[in-house]
């Protein structure tokens, strides 16, 4: 009975110890990280460089939009815009925010076909302004991305590719 005593002592100071090691092994919290976060929004750059340019339609005013001059963004690493800059740049209309917004690709790739023919699940204004259209070294070519999808696990048919001449297509809901 009196060698117990010393051998839970040493249990007990182990675990001490133990707890001790794992606490300080956690890391800094949130405090040694929020610098690396932001509330501002995404990362501006310069404006757009290149001969990129995309086809942005309502009913029948069709308007080529270059990107060139358009404010650039960080998405993802990638030099990038966004699609709600894009829309508003096209002047195509004054309220962007009443529509749902169609891509068809170079390729062919039709969003509005991918989701049934079904307008209400194509990006609103909200979804816009967290898209952005970057250039895609992986296909040479400008690539759809987003900040915030409500899609689910249909998100990858809104990452529409081949987008570089493509056409976005102001719907009513």
């Amino acid at each position: 009975m009196l060698h117990q005593a010393p051998i839970k002592r040493f249990l007990f100071l182990l675990s001490v110890a133990a707890l001790a090691l794992a606490v300080a092994a956690c890391g800094p919290g949130w405090e040694g990280y929020q610098d690396n976060y932001s509330d501002v929004g995404p990362l501006t750059l310069g404006p757009w460089e290149g001969d990129e340019h995309v086809i942005v339609v309502l009913e029948e005013t069709e308007v080529d939009v270059a990107l060139e001059g358009i404010q650039t963004y960080d998405f993802n690493g990638a030099l990038s815009v966004l699609l709600s800059d894009l829309i508003i740049q096209s002047g195509t209309t004054l309220t962007p925010e009443l529509y749902r917004y169609n891509f068809t690709a170079t390729d062919g790739y039709d969003l509005l076909i991918k989701r049934y023919s079904d307008v209400s699940l194509l990006p609103g204004w909200e979804e816009m302004k967290a898209g952005y259209l970057y250039f895609d070294t992986r296909f040479d070519d400008l690539t759809c991305g987003w900040t915030r999808h409500p899609w689910g696990s249909a998100e990858s048919a809104y990452n529409v590719k081949w987008m570089n001449q493509g056409i976005i297509t102001l719907m009513e809901p």
